[in-house]
């Protein structure tokens, strides 16, 4: 899902994959498994996202509260670079899906969190 605010667009994606998800798992077979894990892995990029992005405005928040204001990019970037490497892990996650339930087969991600199991 592409919204031209930074961030807002991974959090969308993240929450649209859990509701899409959560609504196609009345469906048998295959349809079934694919919702499940499509949910379970947009519950988990939710979260880690949402977790990352509050971490760095948080660390922000006190790095220029304190007055040491970071010259650099770290200590201040290391969330939003977890964050960007997480958001690549998606888009490739969402391309290997897709591929691979196109052609009839079932995606599973095994180190999404199982929010929803079998």
């Amino acid at each position: 899902m592409l919204i031209p605010f930074p961030f807002i667009g991974g959090l969308a994606s993240g929450l649209a994959m859990a509701v899409s998800g959560a609504s196609a798992r009345r469906a048998g077979g295959p349809a079934a498994e694919n919702a499940r894990s499509a949910l379970n892995w947009g519950l988990t990029y939710l979260m880690v996202s949402t977790v990352l992005l509050v971490m760095h405005f948080v660390l922000l928040i006190t790095l220029t509260s304190q007055g040491t204001a970071s010259t650099g990019f770290f200590p201040l970037g290391i969330p939003i670079t977890l964050y960007f490497a997480v958001s690549l892990l998606h888009v490739v996650l969402v391309i290997i899906g897709t591929v691979r339930v196109s052609s009839g087969g079932v995606m599973r991600v095994p180190f999404a969190i199982p929010f929803a199991r079998a």
